[in-house]
């Protein structure tokens, strides 16, 4: 009986052991996922999604005179605005606005109805 028991502690400890290694590797690849798609490469056309009260990406590249469609993916409206640059004005749910940028630079934006929701637009 001693044995039966010390044969299903030591599957019990490799069973759990496999599951913790599984989930670290699994989370490393997720941190790795997020990390890459963090900032969106460089073109002429953009896309933004809002996504519950994030910016997805919440920085974008994109090249001069480009055009970026912020798309409400939530429950709620949301704007992506940036004073004396551009304004999307009110995007309710499942709707997008666009704007064009046509100069080069750093453009950060917030949500004036939720205004802790901040994302960046770099224009190459």
């Amino acid at each position: 009986m001693t044995v039966k028991l010390r044969s299903r502690r030591r599957w019990l400890w490799a069973g759990i052991a496999v599951a913790a290694l599984a989930s670290a590797l699994a989370l490393l690849g997720l941190h790795r996922e997020v990390a890459a798609g963090a900032t969106a490469g460089a073109s002429k056309a953009g896309k933004v999604s809002i996504v519950d009260f994030a910016y997805r990406p919440g920085t974008l590249k994109v090249a001069k005179g480009s055009q970026v469609v912020f798309t409400n993916s939530s429950d709620v409206t949301h704007t992506a605005t940036r004073a004396k640059a551009f304004d999307t004005g009110d995007i309710k749910p499942g709707k997008s606005a666009s704007v064009r940028f046509a100069k080069k630079g750093t453009f950060a934006y917030h949500c004036t109805i939720h205004p802790f929701m901040q994302g960046k637009v770099i224009v190459e």
